[in-house]
């Protein structure tokens, strides 16, 4: 058998930790949903305006759950950086690939990684502002809002991409 590269042990720990984190932020939104904010969290990714905002977190605040909002935007910002830094060592692990589409779709998870992790952090920090002010601010919504469709592209390319890549990687020690 093969002993992993310290590259494949960074990637399965991070990337693993991350999506488990992910799944925790996942289990804490329906908490964040109401008739203001039915998406939860995401509405207030995406709101756009301090006015939007403003209702969002009144109506958290109403619900007794604005503190737990904070801390699942700062879980926020410890999981960008683990995940983001696990599908980029994903990303160079198949970049490395000796096959061609492999180490194509290799260099296109780094590249997706990185713009994760930039959109995710410039969006969260908005975020996080408002969330620990108690207030709306038009600009830092506005670049949240922004950045949010870059994000969630980027978060999409990475995941299916390496799980399209392990397939890929699997398939190819089969065959050999």
């Amino acid at each position: 058998m093969m002993r992993e590269s310290k590259l494949e042990r960074r990637f399965w720990r991070f990337w693993l930790g991350g999506l488990l984190i992910l799944a925790a932020m996942f289990a804490m939104n329906p908490w964040f949903s109401n008739a203001v904010s039915p998406w939860g969290i995401r509405d207030h990714q995406s709101a756009g305006s301090a006015l939007r905002v403003d209702a969002i977190q009144a109506a958290w605040q109403a619900a007794g759950v604005m503190n737990l909002a904070r801390f699942g935007i700062a879980l926020d910002l410890v999981y960008i950086g683990i995940y983001s830094f696990g599908a980029f060592c994903g990303g160079r692990l198949f970049a490395q690939s000796a096959w061609a589409p492999l180490r194509r779709l290799g260099w296109v998870i780094v590249g997706a990684a990185v713009v994760v992790g930039a959109a995710d952090y410039v969006e969260t920090i908005c975020q996080f502002v408002q969330a620990m002010t108690f207030k709306g601010n038009d600009s830092l919504a506005y670049i949240a809002a922004t950045a949010q469709p870059f994000k969630s592209s980027a978060f999409l390319v990475t995941f299916f991409g390496l799980l399209v890549a392990l397939f890929l990687r699997q398939r190819a020690k089969r065959a050999a």
